[in-house]
């Protein structure tokens, strides 16, 4: 495989540093400009698969290295580095098609994850041709690993409605898969050979989101001196996935339910409706019955994406599904490292068996992912494995259930979190993995808390 290569581009020496150290200590090849003309000439030979640039510089600014990136190299992802005070900046430039933006003072457990999420994200694109031609040939249900009878029920239920045009709406706690389910019913669908675009409503700002699904056009808002076309638009024939459907703003609801009325919407700064052909898959972790009830949810909306519901259950109450994740995961990462892990121990998959995985199958895929990494022997063993799983996982290990009638929600909620965070060390990024939920999540929470 072709080395990642990242460009950096500030006119501080000092950002050009850290942030070279801070990639180069996970493998990546980097590259740092203080001088913005020179660092496009030398895309102009050789694109990078992803450039981080500050925003505020003298000369060339990062909007006009977003806009000249573009030109160049249009598989390029771009990240800006910006100001908390200057978010609105932020939000500027992606909408002029930066694929994210990390705040100073930057977390470099943080800028490490958007790094990898661009990375991954080009190489989706990149392969994306390929990827469908190779979907199409195989079994669409291939993704969804278990043997469990909910599983079971579920690959019947994709198999009954994939070529439908019904919304479905897939519920679930972070990390159970919604994703894969809903890839599975676009690329086992006569929709299969055209775009699956997938979205968190949950990371965006509204006008962000705006921007995104429903596009823009020239001269719409300071700025936008092209068009763009929305996701809505570029998934014409295929399937759109609206991921943390719940976080979606009431004022940005009543445009989706307008929009799944009936097909049209009106980009920003036009007055013309466009028409598309686009199936709808909505995903929540949250009881969206409640959200009605506190008015955060419309409920006409609900009833408009809960066409066909999808309930996926968490790993704890499926431990059945949990031997065959786990050989799964072994065999996948044993490749990509080039190892020969035959298999693993009795005593560890009862181990395995009994944690409570609170982040459901994405914990137990980072957490194989690290223990395939990191042993050296041909068999993983009780011994191998992290010490919160060697302690059974018991929820005692995280919280002391004899304050639960002292504490509210809320209280328990941030309560949880504070112990998690404590016992990784205040790494956020690993932390939000193991609470199954985004970073972006993570930080939104623990502002709203105050802490």
């Amino acid at each position: 495989m072709k080395e990642i290569e990242i460009m950096v581009i500030d006119d501080e020496p000092a950002m050009l540093r850290v942030i070279r150290k801070t990639l180069e200590a996970e493998g990546l090849r980097v590259s740092v400009f203080s001088d913005a003309s020179q660092a496009l000439r030398e895309m102009k030979s050789s694109p990078p698969d992803v450039i981080i640039t500050d925003l505020m510089m003298p000369g060339m600014d990062g909007f006009e290295i977003i806009q000249r990136t573009a030109e160049i190299s249009k598989d390029t992802m771009v990240i800006v580095i910006t100001a908390y005070s200057s978010i609105e900046t932020a939000v500027k430039a992606m909408k002029l098609g930066a694929y994210d933006f990390v705040p100073k003072p930057f977390d470099p457990d943080h800028l490490l994850m958007i790094v990898k999420r661009a990375v991954e994200n080009r190489l989706l694109r990149l392969e994306n041709i390929g990827l469908k031609e190779r979907l199409n040939r195989r079994d669409y249900l291939e993704a969804l690993i278990g043997t469990s009878p909910s599983i079971k029920q579920i690959k019947e239920t994709v198999r009954k409605i994939r070529n439908t045009d019904a919304n479905v709406l897939i519920t679930g706690e972070s990390g159970t898969g919604k994703e894969l389910v809903a890839r599975a019913i676009h690329y086992g669908s006569l929709r299969g050979s055209k775009p699956f675009l997938p979205i968190n409503c949950g990371a965006l700002p509204e006008e962000l989101l705006e921007s995104e699904l429903f596009g823009y056009e020239r001269g719409a808002f300071t700025g936008a001196t092209t068009s763009k076309k929305g996701l809505f638009e570029i998934a014409h024939g295929g399937s759109i996935f609206l991921d943390e459907v719940e976080s979606i703003s009431l004022k940005m609801q009543v445009k989706l339910l307008r929009f799944l009325q009936d097909r049209s919407f009106i980009p920003l700064g036009s007055n013309t409706p466009r028409e598309v052909d686009v199936r709808v898959i909505a995903a929540t972790n949250e009881d969206l019955s409640e959200a009605i009830r506190e008015g955060r949810f419309r409920k006409d909306l609900y009833y408009r994406l809960n066409v066909i519901p999808i309930s996926i259950p968490p790993l704890r109450k499926r431990p059945e599904d949990i031997p065959i994740l786990t050989r799964h995961f072994i065999n996948r990462f044993s490749q990509r490292e080039g190892k020969t892990i035959k298999g693993i121990t009795e005593e560890a998959m009862k181990a395995l068996m009994t944690y409570r995985w609170d982040g459901n199958v994405r914990e137990l895929e980072n957490t194989i992912e690290r223990i395939v990494i990191l042993t050296e022997k041909k068999t993983i063993d009780y011994d191998d494995l992290p010490p919160e799983i060697r302690a059974r996982g018991s929820e005692e290990t995280v919280f002391d259930p004899s304050f639960l009638p002292e504490m509210t929600l809320q209280e328990l909620e941030l309560h949880y979190i504070k112990r998690v965070l404590h016992s990784v060390g205040g790494n956020k990024s690993r932390a939000a993995r193991i609470l199954g939920i985004d970073y972006t999540t993570l930080l939104r929470k623990l502002k709203t808390m105050g802490s």
